[in-house]
């Protein structure tokens, strides 16, 4: 992870994860930008990590917003990756099942 302090932290563990683990943050970029690849700064700043553990992946995204804009990132993270799937830049489809595990 960058060694940057980010506001806020919302952490989702994801099971039966088919395809680019990539595609978690891609979901996650889509959702707060429009599409990942985008012009000009996230309007939210965000970095997201996953992380593979055991058979399930933790996904870590790290953002920074205004506190009145806070409940609306969280929101647009969370339908990010309750979808559970992404179709990547080569048309490959990435799926994955959410569980939600904490938020700071």
């Amino acid at each position: 992870m960058t060694s940057r302090t980010w506001a806020h932290t919302e952490v989702c563990r994801v099971v039966a994860l088919a395809g680019d683990p990539a595609a978690l943050g891609g979901a996650v970029t889509v959702a707060l930008c429009g599409h990942w690849e985008h012009d000009g700064p996230c309007r939210w700043e965000h970095f997201t990590r996953p992380e593979v553990d055991g058979d399930a992946v933790v996904v870590t995204v790290c953002f920074d917003a205004d506190p009145e804009d806070e409940q609306e990132v969280r929101e647009l993270i969370h339908s990010a990756l309750a979808a559970g799937c992404l179709v990547g830049p080569d048309g490959t489809t990435t799926t994955w099942t959410p569980t939600w595990t904490a938020q700071t």
